[in-house]
Parts: structure tokens; C-alpha cells; sequence
């Protein structure tokens, strides 16, 4: 689950765009987030 996240730092600690940062993987992490919290509920 925590995937996402560390792309995400990857990605601003090499100096990437903020924008695939944070509109990939931040979004992937987010959905992988709802749909965990989800599955632990159902």
C-alpha cells in the first residue's frame, strides 16, 4: 500500500515534476487507501 508513496518521493527527491508526483502517485495511493479501507469493512 505504501507503493505509491515512495514513487511519489522518488520522484520529487530526483527532482521530477510535481504535477506526476502528485497526480500519479498521489492519486494511486489515495485510491489504494479507499479501497483498502473498504475491503477491511465489507
Amino acid at each position: 500500500m505504501f507503493a505509491p508513496l515512495g514513487d511519489m518521493v522518488v520522484v520529487l527527491r530526483n527532482e521530477g515534476p510535481r504535477a506526476v508526483a502528485f497526480g500519479v502517485h498521489g492519486l494511486t495511493a489515495a485510491v489504494m487507501v479507499v479501497v483498502a479501507a473498504i475491503l477491511i469493512l465489507v
